[in-house]
């Protein structure tokens, strides 16, 4: 055979004869063969078999599981369903901590878990914590923290609180987190709650909420004696999205949606900023003989926007439009409100019932009702707002005060602004 080709083209030409191997298969075998030919090309000549050797048995290793991959169908990953997950790695069946404990994965807890003044429970990111009814029991599962709680998720593995009972779930399924007389520094930040009868309640008790998703519960929170900081979070589809009494409550960056009541507050003191009330159906914020303060915040979409009685406290650069009814109810309140939007709701803008309040600086204009209603006898001072008009016979069609009916108090709104103020909202 001449070899003058391939990786030997460049090489003086040799005849020689390759002898035909039946049964040898190493290399050795192969080495013995050539041994009569000059030493570097015979082993030129061994590396090519090597590697073909090699290719041949990858190949043939290979190509079965090639061929399983290619004729295997690719199943769609469905949408909307929860990891499965369900193995669960520890069960708590109405006990008691008395010292530092940190749960991870699945949760099970049956009856109640109850944290010790002196402990601390610690969830881990991913965590679920599942509460069942004890069997034969009628009593609604849920934890009770008198010590501390920190449970700290993160966006990509949040802390899931929810009923263990089978679907489908309906609020109220288990009875939720009650901190009881928990002055400690309790967080909860990347949760989700769900199904509960109160999500998270506080009777005496501190605490804080970051990026924390409540629904589906009958009530949202219920604070009664407690400071509550809610940053970044969302309350949707509950019966009472929160209620509160005696308590301060600091709301931030957070949506109030969906709920048949958005807030209830008596007697608190509450911060509001840029905060989202939409799409509750009665009321979306009911405040009653206590402070409340709304900077850049948007009431739209509800039954009643805001109702106060009593108290006192400022309604700043805030947006009250397109609600179903009065978008804003003031009875005996010592409100300033300064820099609103209040337009494009069904009924009637602002309604009053007394003197105490002062507006100034506001944009009126689309309301279904009158702008403005003065129902008691008293003076309402409204000046130097807009009115959605400029010339008199249309901003005094939609007062409503002593020219239209007698037994009713004057609203002074002259003199009034000659165009729409520019407000900015966030």
């Amino acid at each position: 055979m001449r070899v003058n080709a391939g990786p030997f083209r460049n090489l003086p030409n040799i005849e020689f004869t390759v002898p035909v191997i039946y049964a040898k298969t190493g290399m050795d075998a192969i080495n013995k063969e050539f041994c009569g030919i000059r030493q570097p090309y015979v082993a030129r000549m061994v590396e090519i078999v090597r590697c073909s050797f090699r290719y041949v048995l990858f190949i043939s290793l290979c190509l079965p599981g090639l061929c399983l991959a290619a004729l295997t169908p690719v199943v769609p990953a469905q949408q909307g369903l929860r990891p499965v997950a369900n193995q669960v790695t520890s069960v708590y069946e109405n006990a008691t901590i008395t010292e530092d404990v940190s749960l991870r994965g699945v949760v099970s807890i049956k009856g109640s878990l109850t944290v010790a003044p002196q402990a601390t429970l610690r969830i881990e990111p991913g965590a679920e914590i599942r509460f069942t009814t004890n069997k034969g029991s009628r009593l609604l599962p849920r934890l009770v923290v008198m010590g501390r709680l920190h449970a700290a998720g993160t966006l990509d593995h949040p802390i899931i609180f929810t009923s263990g009972s089978a679907p489908p779930l309906k609020k109220g399924a288990w009875g939720g987190i009650l901190l009881l007389s928990s002055e400690k520094r309790n967080q909860l930040e990347h949760c989700r709650i769900e199904y509960a009868e109160t999500a998270l309640e506080g009777r005496f008790s501190n605490f804080s909420l970051k990026s924390v998703a409540i629904s589906a519960s009958v009530t949202g929170l219920m604070l009664h004696d407690t400071t509550a900081g809610v940053t970044q979070s969302s309350i949707s589809g509950c019966e009472t999205g929160i209620e509160a009494h005696d308590s301060e409550v600091d709301l931030r960056d957070t949506a109030i949606a969906q709920n048949r009541r958005g807030t209830a507050l008596y007697r608190c003191a509450v911060v509001m900023s840029s905060v989202t009330v939409a799409g509750n159906s009665q009321q979306g914020i009911m405040a009653e003989e206590g402070r409340i303060k709304l900077t850049s915040c948007e009431v739209s979409g509800n039954g009643v926007g805001l109702y106060i009685k009593g108290g006192e406290g400022q309604l700043f650069m805030s947006r009250f439009v397109r609600n179903n009814d009065t978008a804003l109810h003031l009875d005996t309140s010592r409100l300033k409100i300064n820099r609103c939007q209040i337009s494009e709701n069904l009924r009637d803008g602002l309604k009053l019932e007394d003197g105490r309040a002062t507006i100034w600086g506001n944009a009126f204009g689309g309301n279904g009702g009158y702008n403005l209603v003065n129902t008691g006898t008293e003076i309402i001072t409204a000046v130097q707002n807009w009115w959605g008009a400029a010339d008199e016979k249309s901003v005094k069609s939609k007062i409503f005060d002593a020219n239209l009916n007698g037994r009713v108090g004057v609203v002074q709104i002259f003199p009034w602004l000659l165009q729409k103020p520019v407000l900015i909202f966030p």
